[in-house]
């Protein structure tokens, strides 16, 4: 089947791709580092897309899921390392969760690209992206005071404040998001970088005290609004893999190309060329993979929204995975040195893979799912079969 954009959504795609192109080019980007990377942040903001994700009454632009895919696959594509995915995932939780007061608070700001915020939720041993946090948040009078460790918080350096995920013990129980200042006392920022170029953080929560507005919005569980916009995060995250798997996969082919060998280019050797194409394929499956999981986000089904990340991270992993080792093996095996610019998307898909959940964990969670729901009897795509008597 073939996917027809809208206008917009071409526009949208054309736009991210030539202004990238042109401000944030492979050579510059190499010339400076990840820190010329910041001036990216209010040309983001003037071209509209910090609010591309968020809906209309935030100030932003109530963009569908494809959209903001599209937007993420030029990022990943040009190998963008500002936190544009991690502050959208902020946002989106505050935008899902937070108190009006809240919202207006922070995502107008946001939007204008003047604050910041990062989603501190990973821990240690979390094999698991839907785990419930360790970090322990306790009552203390009208306020609360948190305990535990996140690990590479993705954009913490620089961000006015993180939503930290913690568990309330019983009876009340469940997951609560807490806005916490980096001066809180209590709190510590160890910055560190990535191996794809980003700056995180671990963060250290020493029992840091809170006041009854630290908490985002109503004292109830927020478990299910955290899914959602963990699993929206993760389509996002394998939009931006698509981008650097296709940017992989076109330098290989130029490579193989230019090299020649006894007397021909590698690419007209029969067993490359067979290699080559299974990376195009690779590169197409997983397009497609997170085509078919951004156009169900947008039913609004919760029940489905943790599957389908599911879904998208299995196939975009293993083909992520299949595609960078391949164009480091056909740059001759030195792929992965800094001499290439291969090396540095093969560092994105690697990072990629590392992060939310390895694709062979997603991969026993559906199985598991599909045998226990017998789910596997209904085809994913089409709409359930009508038994008639």
């Amino acid at each position: 089947m073939n996917l027809w954009l809208s206008e917009e959504q071409e526009l949208l795609a054309s736009s991210a791709e030539a202004v990238l192109a042109k401000e944030h080019d492979f050579q510059s980007r190499r010339r400076s580092g990840a820190a010329g990377d910041s001036a990216l942040w209010p040309l983001f903001a003037q071209m509209g897309w910090l609010g591309q994700p968020l809906p209309e009454s935030s100030g932003g632009f109530g963009g569908d899921a494809l959209g903001t895919g599209l937007l993420l696959e030029a990022m990943g594509r040009h190998l963008v390392t500002q936190p544009f995915h991690a502050c959208m995932v902020a946002a989106r939780l505050l935008s899902g969760l937070g108190t009006s007061a809240q919202q207006q608070d922070w995502l107008p700001a946001m939007v204008e690209g003047r604050e910041r915020l990062a989603l501190a939720h990973e821990e240690a041993a979390f094999e698991s992206p839907w785990a419930a946090p360790a970090t322990r948040a306790d009552r203390a009078g009208d306020g609360w005071v948190l305990h535990g460790r996140k690990l590479l918080v993705v954009g913490a350096p620089g961000a006015r404040a993180l939503l930290v995920t913690a568990t309330v013990p019983r009876p009340h129980g469940g997951v609560r998001i807490f806005l916490v200042e980096p001066s809180a006392g209590g709190l510590s920022l160890m910055p560190c970088r990535t191996v794809d170029g980003l700056e995180a953080a671990d963060v250290r929560l020493d029992g840091v005290q809170l006041g009854r507005h630290a908490l985002v919005g109503s004292d109830t569980d927020a478990t299910a609004v955290l899914h959602r916009v963990l699993a929206e995060g993760l389509v996002g995250a394998c939009w931006d893999a698509c981008g650097a798997m296709t940017a992989a996969y076109e330098q290989t082919v130029a490579y193989t190309r230019q090299r020649v060998q006894f007397g021909k280019p590698l690419a007209e050797f029969q067993a490359v060329a067979h290699r080559l194409a299974e990376m195009a394929v690779c590169c197409t499956e997983a397009r497609a993979a997170c085509e078919l999981a951004s156009l169900r986000l947008e039913r609004g089904d919760d029940e489905d929204v943790v599957a389908l990340a599911a879904m998208a991270k299995n196939k975009v992993g293993r083909c992520a995975d299949f595609v960078a080792k391949e164009a480091v093996q056909l740059h001759g095996a030195i792929g992965t040195t800094e001499e290439l610019p291969i090396s540095f998307w093969f560092r994105r898909l690697m990072a990629f893979n590392a992060r939310g959940g390895a694709p062979e964990w997603h991969a026993r969670f559906l199985g598991q799912r599909h045998v226990s729901g017998k789910a596997w009897r209904e085809s994913q795509t089409l709409p359930p079969a009508r038994v008639t008597a």
